[in-house]
């Protein structure tokens, strides 16, 4: 008789509820039934409350109309709340390869290892020998909010994944991905939009922060309707007797999602140079658009394929029913989940947390074990009889019982001996507690870099094409539009009390002029010369200058506000009046914003200062001596923050090109950027229940 295995893949999106039956019959998959059910707003319109009270119903309609009693169930997390990594790992052995993937794990992984659900798979070139891993992780209570959904409901979850690797499953298996080169997939959903790689035994992902609902939103605005209304008037947008309108309004939303997908595709194509993309795969409601697909596929240069039916599976009424076939484009990552469950696709990653795991293996053995306490109490019965019966032999015969006391006598002198060594473990033990303690702030100072970087990374979106690889992309950009920034300096002081900085104080730290001001009551007593000659010296460091070593007096003194002074200079190419805005608003804020979410990190005060650049001359020539020049820039600080001395071959007139575009850039504007970012608390782990990196204020 063939045997039948059933899986649901269930995938809750912004708009509503796509489930997806798979049934395999002797290696043939069909569908056996599938779902969608619309939310009656879109989830990202309603309070926490709302979107809850939405989901559940959505799981009890689906759950009144399908019986998955005997099915398997697969459940899908968006790709913007996971973390995902590329790594290649150098040839070693098979045994060492889960050594090595878990210290890069933790090195890659911006949380706390604890924090979060991670997995990993080898993803292997038969013609190479490095061995490529993706590393795939998830915030630990993101993934139990997800489940504890379905668990209300009563529903049992087998398989936790998250959509990208779902959507990659689905295009693997079904036959979209070409054989002489690299397959892009692009999944354009209401709030997001995943762009998924395959290339050969290479797969790469990246989710963007676009999708339907951004194109609602400029309708909102150019025709002042709310949010509802605005929907229905895209969705009809290719009927509309204002088609025209519409689709001019949505036009730089159309520009920016395919940007967007160019980045994506040109950093690829610099981490792997020999690939080609031959195709794009559309998939997604935001395909529904009129214009869309031409739009993406005039300005990539590649051709892109809407799909409009799925090769792999085999007839059944399901496949051809109208309101499936209707609404193909939203079925794909449940496809993916389900395919996962029937264990025939590539990635097999699961995100369910083991301690859910060991319950399921206990409640599919508690019948055994039921059974196995039935003839236990069976076997302790039969003992208690026999036990009774030898105790009644023994009465009759002295001999024996004199042999039992010389056992208890035996259990008695070991229990003394056991009580003896009891407790002496305390010392080793309070070693443990002491080591641990030294290694508790091992996480600040990255965690702050890591917050710098973002800022950088979040405020600068040309910042990518800073390579060689991107100097040609970069060029094709005017050099005062170029939203880059060019670190020249970046410096982090630590101070037991930051209490005396002040906003003058901080900002006087660009030139080292100014000693943070401490008061006889938060020191411990007044403020000797040596003291403050010392952090003048340590100030000055900032610009360059190595301060000489003069020792200094050890000073008992409470606890204070204990952080760091944070100073970073460089410059930007843009005109002066956009880089104070660049800079001096966008920059200096964007570390503020995102300390919010870390609970060890509190940037308190923060300050900036934007210096016009110089202007090239018109008769100057760059990289040469021009005698008409009024004053060089030797002796000034480069870009990089290196001071450029004069040399005996160099005339005033000289003038250094940008050292990787060659254009001149004496003219970018000059800033310099103080924050002071203070510890909070002890900034670690309290009784390994808090974590000073791991622990944000939202979802990442």
């Amino acid at each position: 008789m063939a045997t039948t295995e059933r899986v649901w893949g269930i995938d809750i999106g912004q708009c509503a509820l796509k489930a997806l039956e798979l049934v395999s019959t002797q290696g043939q998959i069909s569908i056996g039934g599938f779902e969608i059910i619309e939310h009656p707003r879109i989830l990202s319109q309603m309070d926490s409350t709302e979107r809850e009270r939405a989901i559940n119903v959505a799981l009890e309609q689906f759950l009144t109309r399908n019986d998955i009693s005997k099915a398997g169930v697969v459940v899908s997390i968006p790709g913007q709340s996971g973390f995902t990594r590329f790594v290649k790992l150098p040839p070693v052995e098979e045994k060492q390869v889960p050594e090595i993937v878990r210290f890069e794990a933790e090195q890659q992984i911006p949380f706390s290892i604890d924090e979060v659900i991670w997995r990993w798979q080898s993803f292997r070139d038969p013609d190479s020998p490095d061995i490529e891993v993706g590393i795939f992780a998830m915030k630990r209570s993101d993934v139990w909010e997800t489940l504890n959904r379905f668990e209300d409901t009563g529903v049992t979850v087998d398989v936790v994944q998250m959509s990208p690797l779902a959507l990659y499953n689905f295009m693997e298996f079904d036959g979209q991905v070409v054989d002489n080169g690299a397959t892009l997939l692009v999944d354009v959903g209401a709030d997001k939009t995943d762009i998924v790689v395959a290339d050969g035994p290479r797969i790469w992902t990246r989710t963007l922060q676009l999708g339907g609902n951004n194109f609602t939103e400029v309708l909102v605005k150019a025709f002042k309707l709310d949010f509802n209304k605005a929907e229905k008037l895209k969705r009809a947008a290719g009927t509309s007797k204002y088609a025209r309108q519409v689709f001019q309004a949505m036009r730089p939303v159309f520009a920016e999602l395919t940007q967007e997908i160019q980045r994506s595709v040109g950093y690829y194509t610099s981490l792997h140079r020999e690939s080609r993309f031959r195709r794009v795969v559309a998939i997604g409601n935001g395909f529904r658009l009129p214009g869309l697909q031409k739009y993406i596929e005039q300005n990539l240069g590649i051709p892109v394929v809407r799909i409009d039916s799925y090769e792999k599976l085999s007839p059944s009424p399901a496949l051809n029913a109208p309101a499936f076939t209707e609404n193909i484009l939203s079925f794909a990552a449940a496809y993916g989940l389900a395919l996962q469950g029937l264990g025939v696709t590539r990635v097999q990653t699961n995100l369910l947390p083991s301690e859910s795991a060991r319950r399921r293996l206990w409640d599919r053995k508690r019948p055994w074990f039921a059974a196995a306490a039935a003839v236990i109490l069976i076997a302790v019965a039969i003992y208690a009889w026999r036990a009774n019966a030898d105790s009644n032999t023994l009465k009759t015969q002295r001999a024996g019982m004199a042999s039992a006391g010389s056992v208890i006598g035996k259990y008695n002198k070991l229990r003394k001996e056991h009580k003896k060594y009891d407790g002496q473990d305390k010392a080793e033990e309070k070693d443990i507690l002491q080591y641990k303690k030294m290694m508790e702030y091992r996480d600040f100072v990255p965690t702050l870099t890591y917050l710098i970087s973002e800022s950088i990374k979040k405020t600068a979106t040309d910042q990518g094409l800073m390579t060689l690889e991107g100097r040609d992309d970069l060029m094709k950009i005017k050099r005062s539009q170029r939203r880059v920034i060019m670190i020249a300096s970046q410096t982090m002081t630590y101070k037991d009390d930051l209490s005396g900085v002040e906003k003058e104080h901080l900002k006087a730290g660009f030139k080292g002029e100014v000693v943070i001001k401490e008061s006889s009551e938060s020191m411990g007593g007044p403020r000797s010369r040596d003291r403050e000659r010392d952090e003048e010296r340590e100030l000055r460091g900032y610009r360059g200058r190595r301060p000489k070593t003069v020792a200094k007096k050890t000073e008992k003194k409470p606890a204070g506000q204990r952080g760091y002074l944070v100073y970073i200079s460089g410059s930007v190419p843009l005109p002066y009046t956009e880089a104070v805005q660049f800079i001096g608003t966008n920059l200096r804020h964007k570390l503020g914003e995102l300390a919010e979410k870390f609970p060890s990190v509190e940037v308190t005060l923060s300050v900036s200062e934007v210096k016009p650049g110089k202007p090239l001359a018109p008769d100057t020539t760059i990289g040469g001596s021009t005698p008409g020049l009024t004053g060089g820039i030797e002796g000034r600080d480069d870009y990089r923050g290196n001071r450029r001395p004069r040399t005996s071959g160099q005339q005033q007139g000289d003038i250094v090109p940008d050292p990787l575009t060659g254009e001149y850039a004496g003219a970018d504007s000059q800033f310099f950027i103080g924050w002071k970012v203070l510890i909070k608390g002890t900034g670690l782990p309290k009784d390994d229940k808090d974590s000073s990196i791991s622990r944000t204020g939202g979802k990442r």
